[in-house]
């Protein structure tokens, strides 16, 4: 379990790859990159106790084993993390070799190979992607209104490339709705930008 542990600290994904998941190249991990999602390592955990492993709800069933909860999440550009009320759980009884779902639903999906785990988290992550874009676009017009250079968030822009998580393409699409915000929609207010970017976004997903 230190494995796991370890993972969940550090935001590794690449530790999931035991965790099954039907139709994924490399399990759990697969699914989580393909939908672009994270573990949240705030409210996630891999533990092992007597009485760890769910057999049975109604008997209130349970054997010696490990189990590795997972609460999954969207990732913005800074690093921060935002809920999207999916928690997976995964059980080993002791001496197994084979992860079941852990009183989870949402395991059984993904074990399964469903994709009604896949479909959902593809629609949190879009709508968080769209959100947090209006949301940029809107505090750049606010502060064009309020007479902001330009270039100050060209500059800020500018600082973030090479931190984690940053793409070249966040960058560029960046600096690019910096413009579109300051020239295309010079005559729009704050609000009115958050909702036409907002628009523009889910229409492109």
């Amino acid at each position: 379990m230190d494995n796991f542990r370890e993972a969940i600290k550090k935001g590794d994904r690449n530790a999931y790859k035991s965790l099954p998941a039907k139709g994924y190249k490399n399990g759990l991990t697969g699914l989580l990159i393909k939908t672009g999602t994270y573990v949240n390592p705030e409210y996630s955990f891999a533990d092992c106790d007597t009485d760890t492993v769910i057999v049975s709800v109604q008997e209130r069933k349970t054997l010696p084993g490990c189990r590795i909860s997972l609460k999954l999440a969207t990732k913005d550009a800074d690093g921060s993390y935002h809920d999207n009320g999916i928690r997976i759980e995964y059980g080993i009884t002791t001496g197994s070799k084979k992860f079941v779902a852990n009183n989870s639903a949402w395991a059984q999906h993904a074990i399964a190979g469903d994709k009604v785990l896949e479909t959902s988290l593809k629609r949190d992550a879009n709508d968080s992607v769209c959100t947090m874009w209006s949301t940029l676009a809107k505090n750049m017009a606010t502060g064009r209104d309020e007479h902001t250079p330009m270039s100050v968030y060209d500059q800020r822009f500018e600082s973030l490339r090479g931190k984690p998580g940053i793409s070249e393409e966040n960058i560029t699409f960046s600096h690019h709705l910096t413009h579109y915000v300051y020239q295309d929609m010079a005559d729009k207010s704050p609000q009115e930008v958050e909702a036409l970017v907002y628009q523009t976004c889910q229409a492109g997903m």
